[in-house]
């Protein structure tokens, strides 16, 4: 253990930026310099119990002696077993099929009424951070959603697909996204930048002028097809798939995966050559990227808009999806899935 001298532990002092530190350290070099520890008390202003206690550990440690010890706090009140329950309990509440939602009180109760310990809310609070559990935004999810039939469509070889002719191969074939969009003067609001402490409001109108927006997205290659019409029936999709199969390059086939709605019917490929249609699992929107692209156009271009006409709703969707376009790493990083990728 080495030995310092008193002006080595003061040039220690100069450099170190712990306060505390420092200060042990001028008191051990006071002490090395002759004066007695009642002295040293004295000068640095610190009981002579604690000075006493610094020169002590110093001596028989050296400098490791004045270093802070982490302080052990005192032990929680939740023993592991506990706060494993209780992570139990709310991840499987956060997975409910009945919906609702667990607040801080029924968090604060449950811990209570199961482990007889009684928290203040503040503290209900912190537990969860300690836990890993933030208050975060759901997703919906329709009360008829079959979590193994969407699986089982992930899985589900898309090069062997009956409706693509026999000639066509694997590394042919663009895996194409539809969905149409409803946008109109009832428009969504969104988060905004504000001042903490206020809640700032987003105009949102109460008239009922609105289109239909179809888009279409080809992650391998970022193309993109969008369709704008008032209405929504079989001949609209019909030119919207005609879009596609005039952007599919010549010696490529498209396969366009789309839901179940009613004008999506099983024959409105039928006229064309180098396309065909597959058809989602029901109340499975999350596997159709596309609702993200929804997602960004409100977030980015539509919400806490008004509209005065529907002249106005075709313009702001056309710039909307122009801007989204504009980056085709964009497009192809939001809607890519591994799911959908061709076997090759």
């Amino acid at each position: 253990m080495k030995q310092h001298t008193s002006f080595e532990l003061i040039r220690l002092s100069k450099q170190t930026a712990d306060a505390r530190m420092r200060l042990r350290l001028l008191a051990v070099a006071h002490f090395l310099d002759g004066a007695n520890r009642t002295q040293v008390a004295a000068m640095t202003k610190i009981s002579r119990r604690i000075v006493n206690q610094w020169i002590s550990n110093y001596l028989s440690q050296g400098l490791s002696g004045l270093e802070s010890k982490k302080s052990s706090g005192r032990p929680p009140r939740l023993t592991d077993e506990q706060a494993k329950q209780l992570t139990l309990m709310l991840t499987e509440a956060a997975k409910s099929e009945t919906g609702g939602r667990l607040t801080g009180q029924d968090i604060q109760g449950y811990i209570l009424s199961e482990f007889g310990i009684s928290f203040h809310l503040n503290h209900v609070y912190k537990i969860l951070r300690k836990l890993g559990f933030s208050w975060l935004s759901s997703r919906s999810k329709h009360p008829k959603q079959n979590v193994e039939v969407m699986e089982a469509f992930k899985k589900f070889p898309l090069s062997t697909i009956v409706d693509i002719p026999i000639f066509v191969s694997p590394a042919e074939i663009d895996i194409w996204f539809q969905d149409e969009a409803r946008i109109g003067q009832q428009n969504t609001t969104s988060k905004l930048w504000a001042e903490k402490g206020t809640r700032p409001l987003a105009v949102r109108q109460r008239q009922f002028e609105y289109v239909h927006l179809f888009g279409a997205v080809c992650p391998r290659s970022g193309a993109t097809e969008a369709f704008i019409s008032p209405y929504i029936n079989k001949e609209v999709m019909r030119q919207h798939l005609s879009q596609i199969s005039l952007a599919t390059p010549s010696g490529r086939y498209a396969v366009v995966i789309m839901d179940g709605a009613s004008w999506h019917a099983n024959d409105i490929a039928d006229d064309f050559e180098n396309l065909s249609v597959v058809k989602l699992p029901p109340y499975s929107p999350e596997l159709n990227p596309i609702e993200q692209v929804w997602s960004w156009l409100r977030q980015h271009k539509l919400a806490n808009r008004c509209f005065e006409g529907y002249e106005s709703i075709v313009d702001a969707c056309s710039e909307a999806w122009s801007a989204f376009i504009e980056d085709k790493e964009r497009v192809k990083k939001l809607c890519h899935r591994q799911w959908a990728t061709m076997i090759t």
